[in-house]
């Protein structure tokens, strides 16, 4: 069931490093999203929030405005000296890329992308999860962050199946078996209902790109 807009907003204002959602145990409604950085090829990340809601809210109080506010001082020489080559051509590459956006226009992009997000939840909120939605919130993030993408959006429980195949089942013991076909095809069937199962879930992805 999705939560009311005042508890999402409530949720999000209320913000800390002490209380993060991503911190929060999975649940059979959660949302896991997965990142990479446009700028380097070992920017891969993945976090685990609540429910598809609250996924939308980590990018309109959390991602964006912290992407958003170093735009204009962002100078990468110093971390490119300690790159390998080919990172410094990957760096310079997107760089060259980069809108350069004026104060006003940064502010506009914001706020025009504030605004849809909030639109975004409101229907959520109302109508629960819809197909299509997760390629909007892909959408209006891919367009707005200049440096990471939102490249998957996985939501449960309907996208349990193509979550496991992208992460493998957690359940798997490969230490048991002489090769990892022969695990594979020992491991429990993963059970979402179940909290230990959803636990190894969520350690696997928040170990992703790590």
């Amino acid at each position: 069931m999705s939560r009311s807009l005042q508890i999402y907003h409530e949720r999000w204002h209320n913000y800390s490093y002490l209380n993060e959602p991503w911190e929060e145990d999975m649940t059979i409604e959660s949302c896991v999203i997965v990142e990479s950085a446009r700028s380097t090829p070992m920017g891969e990340g993945a976090h685990t929030l609540p429910d598809f809601g609250h996924a939308i809210c980590f990018y309109q109080y959390f991602r964006i405005p912290n992407e958003f506010e170093p735009l204009e001082q962002q100078d990468h020489s110093s971390d490119v000296e300690t790159l390998l080559p080919r990172l410094e051509v990957l760096e310079q590459s997107w760089e060259q890329r980069q809108p350069k956006l004026s104060n006003d226009q940064l502010h506009d992009l914001q706020s025009a992308t504030d605004q849809l997000l909030d639109d975004l939840l409101g229907e959520f909120v109302q109508n629960g999860y819809q197909t299509g939605m997760s390629n909007r919130l892909q959408e209006i993030v891919n367009n707005a962050m200049p440096d990471f993408e939102l490249d998957e959006v996985y939501v449960l429980p309907g996208d349990l199946e193509v979550l496991l195949s992208s992460f493998g089942n957690p359940l798997t013991d490969y230490d048991a078996y002489e090769n990892e076909e022969e695990a594979e095809a020992h491991a429990p069937a993963f059970d979402l209902n179940n909290p230990e199962h959803r636990a190894a879930l969520k350690e696997c992805i928040t170990m992703f790109g790590r």
